[in-house]
């Protein structure tokens, strides 16, 4: 899919005022870094912006353009600075849409700016009354330039935004649209999850993604069902006994919403690049070791994309034994997971051995611990707390908590299950993985 993110919620509201509040049409411009350019389309995340002052826009007998010295402005910042562009301009109406009158302009401008940007991804965006139109131009393999719509247009913050989202009227959300909203259940069809781990949690998260009404959706797993997974593996019974989790998640989704689409992969490996990840709007891990959880980890910082991590566990070495999970919700330049040292780096240093290596360690007494208890309701409830999390976010309810914890002990004095949020750190400077900017 191609994406197109701001990751700074100021950067799109000075926009949008400056859009919305014209009597004319007005124009302003993101300078974007590439993320990722693949198959689909580009991944541009936006770095910064330029509002154009109403002087420097000129009648001609189109209606108007931009001065040359404007023009001549915004394009010499990219080519120093190395970086992309995205125009932005007003239309009173919507749905937003690119006039004649845009489409002769764009014809001269995007070959221009295509080589101009060295080959970079260039955009171009119409805004209407809150909602967005935007394309992508790039050398195509024939010679010529390819041009597509964005798939997704989106602001990260408390609350996000899916700027070009298309409603949704299917009466099969008559009773959950009233809570969500319009524009939610829109946002909700239009982005593309990824869900890394499709076993205890993943296998629930996939099917409340199916009923919620996400559209499209990618599912990375290893491994087979086996019979000791038929305890809390929701997506499976007893007939599906050896075959791949993937495809016993895919086909239960499908079951749910028949037009869901649903792309399998394998699981994380250490030194995978992972491209199927890259140009997702939202990556869901629900994997049971520190390995893959900081492979994805370090994956969503590089990628600017929001991570919604879920974990359970069962110590019953202990008395009482300790039951319970967590939930981490990062949006892109908030702390992760390694900031907040939540990472076993013994685990993960084991997980990134050769496999020869991994047996010697175990023959040596490391890594040989048996899989802990697990338990259906276990993971029901932290995933559905974690999807209590992302409504909030998408709906914009309320800021979602980056992290719960879940415990179904309680305490002496309040015996019970808790489910309740944690104070967290900000991102600290010099962190391995997302103190810098790559």
């Amino acid at each position: 899919m191609s994406t197109l993110k701001f990751t700074r919620t100021e950067h799109w509201e000075r926009i949008e005022r400056h859009l919305a509040d014209a009597l004319g049409e007005r124009f302003a411009f993101a300078f974007t870094k590439l993320l990722h350019n693949g198959e689909s389309g580009p991944v541009l995340v936006v770095v910064d912006i330029a509002l154009i002052n109403d002087e420097e826009i000129e009648p001609n007998h189109d209606g108007w353009r931009l001065a040359d010295t404007a023009l001549d402005r915004i394009h010499n910042h990219a080519v120093a600075t190395g970086r992309g562009l995205v125009e932005f301009h007003n239309h009173r109406l919507k749905p937003p849409g690119f006039s004649p009158i845009d489409e002769r302009a764009l014809a001269e401008m995007s070959p221009y700016a295509v080589d101009l940007l060295g080959g970079t991804p260039y955009g171009a965006a119409v805004w209407a009354q809150g909602m967005v139109r935007a394309d992508w131009w790039r050398p195509g393999t024939d010679g010529e330039l390819e041009r597509k719509p964005f798939d997704t247009v989106t602001v990260l913050g408390d609350h996000i935004k899916v700027l070009n989202a298309q409603s949704v009227t299917d009466t099969r959300f008559a009773r959950q649209t009233p809570l969500l909203g319009p524009l939610a259940q829109a946002a909700v069809a239009a982005l593309r999850v990824a869900v890394v781990g499709a076993g205890g949690t993943g296998s629930h998260v996939a099917l409340g993604l199916a009923y919620l009404g996400f559209r499209k959706v990618i599912v990375l797993d290893d491994d087979l069902v086996e019979t000791t997974n038929l305890n809390r593996l929701v997506t499976a019974d007893q007939a599906d006994i050896g075959s791949p989790k993937t495809i016993v998640t895919r086909r239960r989704m499908r079951s749910i919403d028949p037009r869901i689409e649903v792309q399998i992969f394998p699981g994380l490996t250490p030194a995978g690049e992972h491209p199927e990840l890259h140009d997702a709007d939202l990556l869901i891990g629900c994997v049971d070791h520190d390995g893959p959880r900081h492979r994805l980890n370090q994956i969503a910082v590089d990628t600017r994309t929001p991570l919604l991590d879920i974990a359970t566990g069962v110590d019953d070495q202990q008395e009482p034994v300790a039951i319970g999970g967590r939930v981490f919700f990062m949006l892109p330049g908030a702390a992760c997971l390694t900031c907040l040292n939540e990472l076993d780096s013994a685990e993960i240093s084991r997980w990134a051995k050769p496999g020869h290596q991994q047996a010697v360690d175990r023959l040596h007494g490391y890594g040989t611990g048996v899989a802990n208890p697990s338990v259906v309701y276990l993971n029901g409830l932290t995933v559905h707390a974690a999807l209590a999390e992302l409504g909030a976010w998408i709906s914009g309810a309320r800021e979602p908590a980056p992290w719960l914890d879940i415990d179904l002990l309680g305490t002496l004095k309040s015996p019970g299950t808790q489910v309740g949020p944690r104070r967290i750190p900000g991102h600290v400077p010099g962190c391995i993985d997302c103190g810098y900017d790559k």
